[in-house]
């Protein structure tokens, strides 16, 4: 199994239209160059860049000038539309210029535990579609959201983690086969408990969590280093923005309320170095992630 925990390696995420919680987040992308300075430059070179299916052909100029590392993020239409034979020859670009690669699956709509049979289906279908690019990306891992709400599913939380684990059981195996980890995401979890609980029922190396900083912050109840300290070894991603608590702002990593500083000491005295997920929705917001998160991370970049 190749190494999934790369020196605090991280991940931009760069979303131009991310429809989320009814809300429309507008990535900006000017014509002027992006601008870093030599630190920023620095921590660049060890990222990923997360970026919408349809932009890539947009944006690869960019991203081969800047040698970024990639996340994409599939949606619906980009996974009935594009023709295989054109994302065949969008990663053998990336793979000639050694670019690695994680994925995020789809998530609007989606929930793997639904009471609807249906809905289960298309949940299940929308992330077979991404397994089945596995072979030509070959990404190290991919993000996935649940859809579980405790608001809509708390009283038929047992059912509705039955039900997923069986979606969840399918998937497995076939990464498992091609070394694909499948991370589950948290969003409105109010406490990490449904994620301990899949994995142990789970009990897969290939499966782990992605934990969301600014969900945490804005949705749940339980402590930041609490959720660290739950989610343990299986813990592989981290997707850092900020907010205060109030809403899903996704600011760039220092202008919120999170303590960044402390979430960065508790994972190195726990010796935990999952990849670091940034989400500016701005170009503005990338550069200030970038300084926000050379601050909180100090001298340990």
């Amino acid at each position: 199994m190749r190494n999934r925990f790369q020196s605090h390696a991280l991940v931009i995420v760069i979303r131009e239209f991310l429809f989320y919680q009814g809300r429309s987040w507008n990535f900006k992308m000017t014509a002027r160059p992006l601008q870093f300075n030599n630190d920023m430059l620095g921590l660049l070179q060890k990222v990923h860049i997360s970026i919408p299916c349809k932009t890539l052909d947009r944006y690869m100029e960019m991203i081969l000038r800047h040698r970024m590392n990639l996340e994409i993020v599939f949606g619906a239409s980009q996974l009935d539309e594009v023709p295989r034979p054109r994302l065949k020859t969008l990663a053998d670009q990336l793979h000639r210029n050694g670019i690695r690669v994680t994925f995020h699956g789809p998530f609007l709509d989606l929930c793997l535990g639904s009471i609807d049979s249906l809905i289960r289906q298309i949940s299940k279908h929308r992330l077979q579609q991404c397994v089945d690019l596995f072979d030509i990306f070959q990404p190290i891992q991919m993000v996935c959201h649940t859809g579980y709400d405790p608001s809509h599913h708390r009283g038929l939380r047992d059912q509705w983690l039955k039900r997923s684990l069986a979606v969840w059981e399918e998937l497995l195996p076939q990464a498992e086969k091609l070394n694909v980890v499948l991370l589950m995401e948290n969003v409105w979890e109010l406490d990490p408990l449904l994620h301990q609980e899949t994995s142990r029922h789970l009990h897969s190396r290939h499966f782990g969590f992605c934990l969301d900083v600014g969900h945490q912050n804005c949705f749940s109840k339980t402590p930041l280093t609490q959720w660290v300290e739950a989610l343990g070894d299986g813990l592989m991603e981290l997707h850092l923005h900020d907010n205060d608590g109030s809403g899903d702002a996704h600011l760039p990593v220092g202008q919120g309320n999170i303590d960044f500083p402390g979430l960065f000491q508790c994972l190195r005295e726990k010796e935990r170095k999952p990849l670091l997920t940034l989400e500016p929705h701005t170009q503005e917001h990338l550069t200030e992630s970038l300084g926000g998160l050379l601050r909180a991370m100090g001298a340990d970049p």
